[in-house]
Order: C-alpha cells, then structure tokens, then sequence
C-alpha cells in the first residue's frame, strides 16, 4: 500500500513538472519571438516601429518606452550615417531567475561593428512585463570571466 501512494505522487510529481516545462517553454517561445520582432525592425531601420510594437509589453511605462524610442532612433540614424546598415542579428544568450525574470541579449551586427541588444521582462503575477530595453557597445563583457 505505501508503494502504492509512493508511486501515485511520483507520477504526480512528474506531471506537474511536465506542464511546468511546457509552460516555461512556451514562454520563452513567445518572449522570444517579440524579440526577434524587435530585432527584425530594428535591422530595417524601423526603430520607432520597433518600439511601438514592444510597447504593449511596457505595463504602465508605456510612455517611457515610447520616449525612449524616439531618442534611439535619432541615434541609430546616427550609427547607420557613420557605420553604415546593420546585416543581420543574432539570438546571442537568454537567462532568467525561476518565473520572475527573464533576459534576452541581442547582437545586431555591422559590417565593422556590432550593437549588444538585452530586453528585460518581469513577471509579478501572471503576464510578462517589459522592464527595459538597453544597448551598448561593450563586447568585451558578453565574454565570462
């Protein structure tokens, strides 16, 4: 009989963290694909589409995101000017802190350059968050110490 009850929550204990796999995987999917939106209108020289399309994200901060993308799109007009299009970008690494947290770095490449993207979401109950979108040129710190 114990073996039995042993057995049961086992195959609970399996199911419940399967569903919470999937979960997390599908998640990830979703926040991966609008990144890759992002990203992909960024490439375009869409900034401002960029961040429109991610402003959804944004909770309550919707306009500061807002602002933010009319201030990089003056500076990626800037670095297109100097440096010419960007050629493609590149998934580069994705961490996250349990269901909390949850991070994207973003390489948008040039020719002679590249731009470290990194998006990051919070999640205080059930739906993502954008918390903030940064960018820099520090290649060395994507390198772990």
């Amino acid at each position: 009989m114990r073996l039995f009850f042993v057995v049961i929550l086992t195959t609970l204990f399996f199911f419940n963290n399967l569903a919470s796999a999937s979960e997390n995987a599908s998640t990830n999917e979703s926040l991966k694909k609008t990144g890759d939106q992002f990203m992909s209108a960024l490439l375009k020289g869409n900034t401002k589409q960029a961040y429109k399309d991610i402003v959804p994200y944004a909770g309550e901060e919707k306009e500061r995101f807002t602002q933010q993308g009319l201030s990089v799109a003056a500076y990626m007009t800037k670095v297109r000017e100097q440096i010419g299009e960007p050629i493609s970008f590149d998934l580069i690494a994705t961490q996250s802190i349990k269901e909390h947290f949850f991070k994207q770095t973003y390489l948008l490449k040039f020719d002679n350059a590249a731009i470290v993207w990194e998006i990051n979401y919070y999640q205080p109950k059930q739906d993502w968050k954008l918390v903030d979108i940064t960018y820099n040129t520090d290649i060395d710190a994507l390198f772990k110490n």
